[in-house]
C-alpha cells in the first residue's frame, strides 16, 4: 500500500474524531465509498501541518471527549442486550417450568401425556437453568498477545485507567491475568482452582515473573476490581493479559484454555522493531481455531519517534507507512480475516505508558499533557482514545453476536419444539375430549331410556302381580272346597285304633286333625303347588329379562348375582291349623236307635227344613214380582208332605206355628213321661189296629232295636265318630276358605313383589352408577376443557416469546 494510502487512513480516523462522525464499519450498509476510496474533505487536509499547531488544536477536542457521557458508549449495547436477553431467558424459565408442572400433572393419564415427553419436558428446564447460569457469566473478553516486555500490561492499565498489572522493564507477566468487574467496592483476586480472596498488592509475587514465588505460564489469576472505577468493567468487559508468545511453546492450550470464547485479540508490537515470526505463528494458530476473530494490532512505544531527532517527519511518515503496511497485509494476505479497509482502521500507534501516566494526572485533576513523555502526545493520546473507540464498536458487535445469537437460536429451539409437543398435546386432547363426549351423550340417553322403560315395565309388572294374585286366590279357593268335599275319604284313610275312652279318644282327635291337615296340605300342593311355582317362576323370569334389558351389560356381570332370581322354586305354604279349628269339635257317641220317636221327629223336620230352604228363593222371587199387591190366600187340599210346612203358609187349618208347638209338645210328653205317653199311644193303637197287629209291629219294633244295640260297638262309634267329625270340620274349613286363599295369594304377591322390588334396585344401583359414571365424565370433561385452555395459553406465550427473541435478533443482532 502507497504512502498516501496509510496517511488517508490516519487522516480518516482523525476527522472522525473532530467532526463526531464514527467512521465506517465494515457492515455499514449506508456507506457508497469503496475499501480504498477516501472522502474527498479528508483528502482537502493538508499533510504538512506542524506537529505543534495539531497538538494546540487537539487539546480541547481530547478534554471534550474525556467528560462525554458514557451512556452514549457502544459498550452499552451489549449491555442492553445482556440485560434484554436474561429478561427474556427468565420468561422461558418460568414459562418451562410452568409447561413442565402442567405436563406433570398431565402425565397421570398415560393416554395423553407419555413417559418419554414428560421426561423431554424435564430436560428443558435444565438446559434453561444452565442457558441462564451461562448467560449470567457472559461478558465481553478481549485478550492481549506479543511478545515479551511489547507493553501489553501497559495497555490494560491505561485502559483501565490505573495501574493495576505488573509492568516495567523486562520480561514481567508470569502468567495469565484476567481483570473483571467486581460488585463490591474493594477489589481482590483469585488463583485458579481456589476459592480464597486475596489482596491485589499479591499480584506482583503472583504474576511478576521477576518475584521468587511463580506460577506457571498457563495459570490463570482473576483479578476483581471495582466496577464503579473504571467504565469498561462496568460495562462487562474482561481483561485477559498474557505471557510473550515468545515464552512458550504450549500455544495451543494457551488458545483452549483462555481465549476460545475471546470476542477480541489485540496484538501488541514493539514499534521499534518489527512483527516476529513467534506473534504472526500465534495467531496463525488462533485463525485456525476460531472463524474470523477480531484482531487489533497496537504499535506501542511509539513515543519513541519523538526522540529520534535525525528523523525527519517524512522519513517518520514512511516509518509508520511501512509498519501499518505489514500489519494490513498480515491480516488481510495472510490470516485472511478482514479487508484492507478493515485493517487499515484497526492499525493504531500509541504509547501505553504516556497514555497511562496522563489518565493518572487526569485522576488527580491535573491536565492530561502532564503525562507526556516526548513531543507529539496529544495525537498519539488521541490515536490511544481512538484505539479505545473502535476497540469498543468491534467487541460490542462481536460480543453481542457471538454470545447471544446462539442463545436466542436455541431460546427459539427450545420455544419451537415446546410450542410444537404442545400442539400434539392439544390435538391428542381434542380427540379424547371428543371421545369423552361421545360417552356423556351415550350415557345420557341411555339413563333417560331406563328411567322411561322402567316407569312402564313398573306399570306392566304391577299388573301382571295384581291378576296373577287373582288368579291364585280362585284357583287356592276352588282346590279347597273341592278337597272340603272329599274330607269325609281322606277321614276314612285315617286307620288309627279307635276306642270310645275319653283319654284315648282325645289322643284319636288329636292325630285325626294332623291327618286331616297334612292330608288337605298334600292334596292341596300336589294339585296347584307345581302349577303355581312355575307360574311364579315364569313370571320372575320374565321380570329379569325385562329389567336385564334395562341394566348395560358391563353393570350385567357386576350386579348378576342381585339379579338372579331364587334359587329353589317358590314352595306355597297353606296353613290351615286344623288342631285350633276343631278344638271345639264335641263328638256324640251315645246309642241312639234310629227309628225312635225322637229319631223320627227329628228326621222328619230336617227334610222339611231343608226343603223350605229350597223353596224360599222361589217364593221371594215370586213375591218381589208381584210387587206390594195384596195376596189374598186361599184354600187349598190338606197336603201330607212336609212341603206344607213353608213359613207363611195354612195346613189343614193348622199354621206352621201350631204344628211346631204340637211337636215339641208330643216330643216332651214322650220324653219325659214315656210311660203315660206310651200308654196313651198304645190305647189309642190298639183300639185303632188291635192287638195282634200292634204285637207284631212291636215285636218286630224290638228286634230291630236289638240288631242296632248289638250292633253298636267300637267300629260303628268310630264311624259315627268320623262322619260327626266330617260334618263339623267341613262346616269350620269352609270358613276359612277365603282366608287361607288370600293367604295363599298373598305369598304370591310377596314372592313376586320382592323379586320386582330387588330387580328394581338393583337398576336404581345401575341408574346410580351411570348417573356416577356420568358426573365423573362431566368432570373428565371440565378437566380436559381446562387443560385445552392452558394449553392455548400456553402456546400463546410459546409464540410471544419467539416474537421476544425475534425482536431481539432484529434490534440487536441483525443490524450487526
Amino acid at each position: 500500500m502507497s504512502e498516501s494510502t496509510n496517511q488517508a487512513a490516519y487522516l480518516n480516523r482523525t476527522i472522525s474524531l473532530v467532526t463526531g462522525q464514527t467512521g465506517p464499519s465494515a457492515n455499514d450498509k449506508n456507506s457508497t465509498t469503496g475499501n480504498d476510496t477516501v472522502d474527498d474533505s479528508r483528502h482537502n487536509i493538508s499533510l504538512q501541518t506542524s506537529a505543534s499547531s495539531t497538538s494546540a488544536n487537539m487539546t480541547g477536542i481530547t478534554d471534550n471527549r474525556m467528560y462525554q457521557p458514557n451512556d452514549k458508549s457502544p459498550l452499552q449495547i451489549f449491555v442492553r442486550a445482556k440485560k434484554k436477553i436474561n429478561d427474556i431467558y427468565g420468561e422461558i424459565e418460568e414459562y418451562v417450568l410452568e409447561t413442565t408442572t402442567f405436563i406433570t400433572a398431565l402425565h397421570a393419564d398415560a393416554e395423553i401425556v407419555d413417559k418419554a415427553e414428560r421426561e423431554l419436558f424435564e430436560s428443558y428446564v435444565h438446559k434453561v437453568a444452565a442457558i441462564r447460569e451461562v448467560l449470567q457469566r457472559d461478558h465481553m473478553k478481549v485478550a492481549f498477545f506479543g511478545r515479551t516486555s511489547n507493553g501489553k500490561s501497559s495497555v490494560i492499565n491505561a485502559m483501565l485507567r490505573e495501574k493495576i498489572l505488573p509492568s516495567g522493564i523486562g520480561h514481567t507477566t508470569n502468567c495469565f491475568c484476567q481483570v473483571e468487574g467486581s460488585d463490591g467496592g474493594e477489589a481482590y483476586l483469585m488463583k485458579e482452582g481456589s476459592d480464597e480472596k486475596l489482596n491485589v498488592v499479591n499480584i506482583k509475587q503472583l504474576a511478576n515473573a521477576l518475584c521468587q514465588e511463580k506460577l506457571s505460564e498457563s495459570s490463570l489469576v482473576r483479578i476483581f476490581w471495582p466496577r464503579e472505577r473504571c467504565s469498561l468493567l462496568r460495562d462487562d468487559v474482561v481483561f485477559v493479559d498474557s505471557p510473550g508468545v515468545d515464552v512458550s511453546a504450549n500455544l495451543d492450550d494457551w488458545i483452549d484454555n483462555h481465549c476460545i470464547n475471546a470476542d477480541v485479540f489485540v496484538l501488541v508490537l514493539n514499534a521499534e522493531s518489527t512483527m516476529t515470526r513467534a506473534e504472526k505463528q500465534f495467531f496463525h494458530t488462533v485463525s485456525q481455531k476460531l472463524s474470523k476473530p477480531n484482531i487489533f494490532i497496537l504499535n506501542n512505544r511509539w513515543d519513541a519517534s519523538a526522540n529520534e531527532p535525525e528523523f525527519q517527519e517524512s522519513e517518520l511518515a514512511k516509518v509508520k507507512s511501512q509498519h501499518t503496511e505489514r500489519c494490513i497485509d498480515f491480516l488481510t494476505k495472510e490470516l485472511k480475516v478482514s479487508n484492507e479497509k478493515e485493517a487499515a482502521e484497526r492499525v493504531f500507534f500509541v504509547s501505553a505508558r504516556e497514555t497511562l501516566q496522563a489518565r493518572i494526572e487526569e485522576a488527580k485533576g491535573n491536565p492530561p499533557h502532564m503525562g507526556a513523555i516526548a513531543e507529539g502526545f496529544q495525537i498519539r493520546y488521541f490515536e490511544f482514545q481512538d484505539f479505545e473507540r473502535k476497540f469498543e464498536e468491534c467487541i460490542s458487535q462481536s460480543a453481542v453476536k457471538t454470545k447471544f445469537q446462539q442463545h436466542s437460536s436455541r431460546g427459539k429451539s427450545v420455544s419451537g419444539d415446546m410450542r410444537s409437543m404442545l400442539d400434539n398435546i392439544f390435538e391428542r386432547i381434542t380427540i379424547f375430549r371428543d371421545l369423552k363426549q361421545d360417552q356423556k351423550n351415550l350415557l345420557t340417553e341411555r339413563i333417560q331410556g331406563t328411567e322411561t322403560q322402567m316407569m312402564q315395565v313398573t306399570r306392566e309388572m304391577k299388573m301382571k302381580i295384581h291378576n296373577m294374585v287373582e288368579e291364585v286366590e280362585e284357583k287356592v279357593s276352588k282346590a279347597l272346597n273341592e278337597e272340603i268335599w272329599r274330607l269325609g275319604v281322606l277321614i276314612d284313610e285315617f286307620n288309627m285304633p279307635f276306642h270310645p275312652e275319653r283319654l284315648v279318644l282325645n289322643i284319636y282327635k288329636k292325630e285325626l286333625n294332623a291327618h286331616v291337615e297334612s292330608g288337605l296340605g298334600s292334596n292341596l300342593r300336589a294339585r296347584l303347588s307345581m302349577a303355581l311355582a312355575m307360574n311364579v317362576e315364569a313370571a320372575q323370569t320374565e321380570m329379569t329379562e325385562r329389567m336385564h334389558a334395562l341394566v348395560p351389560n358391563e353393570k350385567l356381570l357386576t350386579n348378576s348375582a342381585k339379579l338372579a332370581v331364587r334359587t329353589q322354586p317358590f314352595e306355597m305354604l297353606y296353613s290351615l291349623n286344623c288342631q285350633n279349628l276343631c278344638a271345639d269339635f264335641q263328638e256324640d257317641l251315645d246309642f241312639k236307635f234310629s227309628w225312635g220317636i225322637t229319631a223320627m221327629i227329628q228326621r222328619f223336620t230336617g227334610k222339611v227344613r231343608e226343603r223350605s230352604k229350597k223353596q224360599t228363593p222361589a217364593l221371594l222371587n215370586r213375591q218381589s214380582s208381584i210387587g206390594h199387591s195384596v195376596v189374598t190366600p186361599v184354600s187349598t187340599p190338606v197336603e201330607t208332605t212336609p212341603v206344607c210346612l213353608l213359613p207363611g203358609t195354612v195346613v189343614g187349618g193348622i199354621t206352621p206355628e201350631q204344628l211346631s208347638v204340637i211337636s215339641r209338645f208330643a216330643l216332651s210328653s214322650i220324653g219325659s213321661q214315656g210311660t203315660v205317653g206310651g200308654l196313651v199311644v198304645a190305647g189309642i193303637m190298639l183300639k185303632t189296629i188291635g192287638w195282634r197287629v200292634l204285637v207284631g209291629i212291636g215285636a218286630l219294633y224290638g228286634c230291630i232295636y236289638l240288631y242296632e244295640r248289638l250292633s253298636w260297638t267300637n267300629s260303628a262309634k268310630e264311624r259315627a265318630f268320623k262322619s260327626q267329625y266330617v260334618r263339623h270340620a267341613t262346616k269350620k274349613l269352609k270358613m276359612i276358605v277365603d282366608l287361607t286363599s288370600a293367604n295363599c295369594s298373598h305369598q304370591v304377591q310377596q314372592e313376586l313383589s320382592s323379586t320386582f322390588a330387588r330387580l328394581c334396585r338393583t337398576v336404581d344401583t345401575a341408574t346410580t352408577d351411570m348417573n356416577e359414571e356420568l358426573k365423573t365424565l362431566e368432570a373428565q370433561l371440565n378437566v380436559l376443557e381446562s387443560n385445552q385452555k392452558q394449553l392455548k395459553l400456553l402456546r400463546n406465550k410459546a409464540n410471544y416469546i419467539q416474537n421476544e427473541l425475534d425482536i431481539f435478533e432484529h434490534n440487536y443482532i441483525a443490524p450487526q
